[in-house]
């Protein structure tokens, strides 16, 4: 064999070897589960969070008195409007996640009417101009035909750590209110902790 090829054949196979012998990079798993399971990983909020928050929120909200004397004096069910719940944590926490769980308890109860938040009745407001200038006059949908909202529901959540020797103790307060919009009268106010208990083996908080 000439030196030449039996360069190039040494070449080649220090080539192979490098391809089949290193590894690329780390490797991946994925396992897919119940999205209604329970997964607690770094210990903070999660969708677990969100989710049991909201459920309880909201059943306490509609099983108190405000409902039942608003329908009895009205004759209808109440209108509510949900501004964002607001983060005060110490974490990044996505709220507009936990805004959609409140909004969602809320509709599917059937006991009041929901109408869009701010950023979402600026689309539909745009929409109807773009219609009154483009859509059919018997399609167009008109000005001044929303509507109003008797209540405005809002909320925030706070944390509080406690960590000593690799053990740490996270509480979640999150506190959400109803307030008249008319007369500003706040008629109904709940406050909701979660306590967690993290313990990371070999670790120095």
């Amino acid at each position: 064999m000439s030196p030449i090829r039996s360069s190039t054949v040494l070449a080649c196979a220090v080539a192979l070897t490098a391809l089949t012998g290193c590894p690329s990079g780390p490797s991946t798993s994925v396992v897919r589960t119940n999205p209604n399971a329970q997964v607690d990983l770094s210990g903070n909020w999660n969708d677990t969070d969100a989710n049991q928050v909201a459920a309880a929120m909201i059943r306490d909200c509609l099983t108190r008195p405000w409902t039942s004397k608003f329908k009895a004096e009205k004759g209808r069910d109440p209108v509510v409007k949900l501004y964002p719940i607001r983060n005060r944590s110490s974490e990044h926490i996505n709220t507009k996640f936990y805004t959609k769980q409140v909004e969602m308890e809320l509709l599917n109860s059937g006991a009041v009417k929901v109408v869009a938040a701010l950023e979402e009745a600026g689309d539909a407001r745009y929409e109807k101009m773009e219609q009154s200038v483009h859509a059919s006059d018997e399609t167009a949908k008109q000005h001044q035909k929303e509507t109003g909202t008797d209540f405005l529901l809002n909320g925030w959540i706070v944390s509080q750590n406690d960590a000593v020797d690799g053990q740490e103790v996270r509480a979640y307060v999150t506190t959400m209110e109803l307030i008249n919009a008319e007369t500003q009268e706040k008629v109904w106010i709940k406050v909701h902790q979660i306590k967690k208990v993290i313990t990371r083996q070999g670790s120095q908080w």
